[in-house]
């Protein structure tokens, strides 16, 4: 039996196409990732633990606790520019000299230099609106791989982790916003909806 009495409004959110990938979405030096391969992927995994008690079944409402959350956005870039290079490695540092020589971050503690201001999956949605799916504080923290073959391009993959701000609490790991207009092209924000990670 198939589904039946959908809504409209159902059907006008259905999500369609790859969408596209923002570095700091939203601030003054916002540039496209791109191009990339396969889409984009955004997950949110919660720490959940259990609070034991005698006579317990399994897993039971209100007795639950969110200890922490992850989110973790993943694409895979096609771009070799020495800046995109970059991306994929945690701290180093892009030169200024002709070549713009990409040399490894000293070991230690990794600078806040590191961090972008976020990253953001912008996608469409089948009533025209558009769907913003944004992390803070992202760092690459996985391996870095580059691998040319005859007839094919270089991919690299990009895992962006989230990150909270030790300082500023109000910053919240992960966002989800939606817009009526595409958010890439209009200089005015026009956003009207937005769901964010709770504290």
């Amino acid at each position: 039996m198939g589904l039946v009495n959908l809504k409209q409004d159902q059907i006008d959110k259905i999500q369609i196409d790859e969408g596209i990938v923002v570095k700091n979405f939203g601030e003054s030096d916002q540039s496209i990732i791109g191009p990339t391969r396969g889409g984009a992927e955004l997950t949110v995994t919660p720490s959940v633990r259990d609070i034991e008690y005698d006579g317990r079944k399994g897993s039971t409402k209100g007795m639950q606790v969110k200890d922490g959350e992850e989110a973790v956005l993943k694409i895979t870039a096609l771009c070799c520019s020495q800046e995109m290079l970059a991306l994929a490695l945690p701290g180093a540092k892009v030169g200024s000299d002709e070549g713009k020589t990409i040399t490894p971050s000293e070991f230690g503690l990794i600078p806040a230099s590191a961090y972008l201001k976020n990253v953001a999956i912008v996608t469409k949605m089948l009533d025209n609106t558009f769907k913003i799916l944004k992390i803070s504080n992202p760092l690459h923290q996985g391996a870095f791989g580059f691998k040319t073959a005859s007839k094919s391009e270089n991919e690299h993959n990009l895992e962006f982790t989230a990150h909270y701000d030790a300082i500023d609490d109000t910053v919240k790991l992960y966002e989800i916003l939606e817009s009526k207009s595409n958010p890439i092209t209009t200089s005015s924000s026009a956003t009207t909806q937005s769901t964010t990670q709770e504290n």
